[in-house]
């Protein structure tokens, strides 16, 4: 555009010099220059224009495409806090299922040590219930080694008194045979008058022990049958004085 000005002056400035031709070859002259210009302006102005666009397209482009770098920062720092949730998730159901295994440990040690509890009461509780047997049985055992004894003796005594009672019978025996031998009758001597008293009511459970009462003599004194038969009373002395056959009952 300067250059275009700076020829139209230098036109002029010749014209000025030479002195004016004709007139119509002048006007026509500056008409064309001036058309030249206006096209030039046109031009530049167009050039201005297509320049300004293309400044403004590659604003745009570059807008779009900081938007696109942003969308995609945004995109994947989303992304990223979608991967931190998911594991803090993840690491939260972590903790989750080994608190709840802690919890499964302690519950199954706890019934372990309530069972060892309840195992060992049983076995103490069975000690005691064999020892309390092997009491029992021990003080069976003496009991019966005491009846025993007890039997045994009260056995020996009554042998003793029906051996004496034999004897007794026999030297009767003998002596109603030497009678008959000498043909003479006499007459059935009286038997002894038995005046004993008998022993209180605890002395005679004591010595009469398991043998039972079978009645009363005529004297009222209690009378009782041994094992073997003997029938016999509890005198004053806490003796058993035996009855003849003839005053059994």
């Amino acid at each position: 555009m300067c250059f275009l000005s700076l020829a139209v002056l230098t036109t002029t400035a010749q014209d000025d010099k030479k002195g004016t031709k004709s007139g119509s070859k002048g006007k026509a002259k500056t008409e064309k220059a001036d058309k030249k210009d206006k096209a030039s302006d046109k031009k530049e102005k167009a050039s201005d224009k297509k320049e300004k666009a293309d400044k403004k397209e590659k604003a745009s482009d570059k807008k779009e495409k900081a938007d696109k770098k942003d969308k995609a920062s945004d995109k994947k720092e989303k992304a990223s806090d979608k991967k931190e949730k998911a594991s803090d998730k993840k690491e939260k159901a972590s903790d989750k299922k080994e608190k709840a295994s802690d919890k499964k440990d302690k519950a199954s040690d706890k019934k372990e040590k309530a069972s060892d509890k309840k195992e060992k009461a049983s076995d103490k509780k069975d000690k005691a219930d064999k020892k309390e047997k092997a009491s029992d049985k021990k003080e069976k055992a003496d009991k019966k080694e005491k009846a025993s004894d007890k039997k045994e003796k009260a056995d020996k005594k009554e042998r003793a008194t029906d051996k004496k009672e034999k004897s007794t019978e026999k030297v009767d025996k003998k002596e109603k045979k030497a009678a008959d031998k000498d043909n003479t009758i006499k007459p059935a001597p009286k038997p002894k008058n038995d005046e004993s008293k008998e022993a209180d009511a605890s002395t005679k459970k004591k010595v009469a022990g398991q043998d039972k009462q079978i009645g009363k003599d005529e004297k009222g004194r209690a009378i009782f049958e041994g094992p073997r038969g003997g029938q016999y009373y509890i005198n004053s002395n806490g003796n058993k004085t035996y009855l003849r056959a003839e005053n059994k009952l």
